[in-house]
């Protein structure tokens, strides 16, 4: 299969991006400035996300609210018009197909957005389950989004919203139609960075023009073009799973730091097998944790206390703790914050020190007033 390009790269290749494969698309990984500038960017003033290769469905229809429910696990049922909300899809042996989030724009009409790589899959689960009274869209190839994300990102976006509106945009909430640049936006207050910001959705045929406009207007606001590195260091830092290392579908959906994504309270597909699992005994926890020294642990590595208990998930150099390396693994033992774990690559002896911690690993943003950044 060929790799596909979203309808940035002619901006990617000019600003000097330096071009992977990533779930089959062509992506920077980071430009000429570099992740670490890219990344405290972010955290200081604003940085630009070509998220474009991302998933998006419409579903329409009287039972859809029913049917959204049934297949995702948070509170689908309480979503007002104009609000968002995070959660998984999955499988029935509660495995994570998925980590998604859901746009309401009325109790019959919504948008899910879901990760590249799994889009068909998606998909495809989702259509083994509609029912006659549910229509189903792949809107994937015809939606741009962009996301703009930072503290200074308010400041940027005011020059297209009404002040009144921009201050009363809550988190996880919506406004659709905005005007930026003679386009209309949907500006949502999201993200995945833990910081204010927003993920900007738009035709895909206009995402080149959205994009060149907030690179240059971005510029008196410290506003920089940010890679795949940035995001990844960005989304772990603030405590967030990524699909594929902390979420598996082949790992039940328990014994994670991300509860909110789960309304027990409910029926959902993998509902009895996660209840079975926490009943039987959880064997397969996600921990956050921290290295003692500048080394970092590699996916993939055993994690050890007297004997092997698990592997890590992920790593990475967190640009916003002096370079100290942090990531995710998975234990069968229930560990607490505070205790020690030693990792090291499979097939050999020497390891490297680290701890259990808590999380997130930087304070977040994103929750605050917005006012506080205007």
């Amino acid at each position: 299969m060929d790799t596909k390009k979203t309808p940035l790269y002619n901006q990617h290749v000019q600003l000097g991006g330096k071009m992977a494969d990533f779930a089959g698309w062509l992506m920077p990984l980071w430009y000429s400035t570099g992740q670490s500038a890219e990344h405290h960017a972010t955290r200081k003033a604003c940085g630009l996300f070509d998220i474009c290769h991302m998933g998006e469905f419409r579903i329409r229809g009287k039972d859809s609210l029913f049917f959204l429910s049934r297949m995702l696990t948070n509170r689908v049922d309480q979503i007002q018009p104009g609000q968002a909300m995070y959660n998984f899809m999955l499988n029935e042996e509660g495995g994570v197909i998925d980590d998604c989030i859901l746009y309401c724009f009325d109790p019959e009409n919504w948008m899910l957005v879901v990760n590249a790589g799994t889009i068909q899959g998606d998909f495809e689960w989702l259509s083994a389950h509609v029912s006659d009274d549910v229509m189903l869209e792949n809107i994937s190839d015809q939606t741009g989004k962009i996301d703009l994300q930072g503290p200074e990102a308010p400041k940027l976006m005011i020059k297209w919203m009404d002040r009144s509106v921009l201050e009363q945009l809550r988190f996880f909430r919506f406004v659709q139609n905005v005007d930026i640049g003679g386009v209309p936006v949907l500006v949502s207050r999201t993200g995945y960075t833990g910081e204010i910001g927003f993920e900007l959705y738009m035709n895909a045929d206009n995402a080149a023009d959205i994009w060149d406009l907030l690179i240059k207007e971005g510029q008196s606001r410290g506003l920089l073009p940010c890679g795949l590195g940035a995001r990844d260091t960005l989304r772990t830092e603030a405590g967030l799973p990524l699909y594929g290392h902390e979420l598996q579908s082949g790992r039940p959906a328990v014994g994670h730091p991300w509860p909110f994504a789960i309304s027990w309270d409910k029926p959902f597909i993998g509902r009895d097998a996660l209840i079975a699992k926490k009943e039987q005994g959880i064997d397969s926890y996600v921990y956050p944790f921290r290295m003692h020294g500048k080394r970092k642990a590699l996916a993939g590595w055993e994690v050890v206390r007297n004997r092997v208990i698990g592997s890590v998930l992920s790593g990475v150099i967190s640009p916003s703790l002096n370079n100290t390396p942090i990531g995710f693994l998975s234990s069968s033992e229930d560990l607490e914050p505070g205790m020690d774990v030693t990792f090291r690559k499979p097939g050999t002896e020497a390891g490297l020190d680290g701890v259990i911690v808590e999380l997130p690993f930087v304070a977040p943003t994103s929750r605050k007033k917005m006012n506080l950044f205007l």
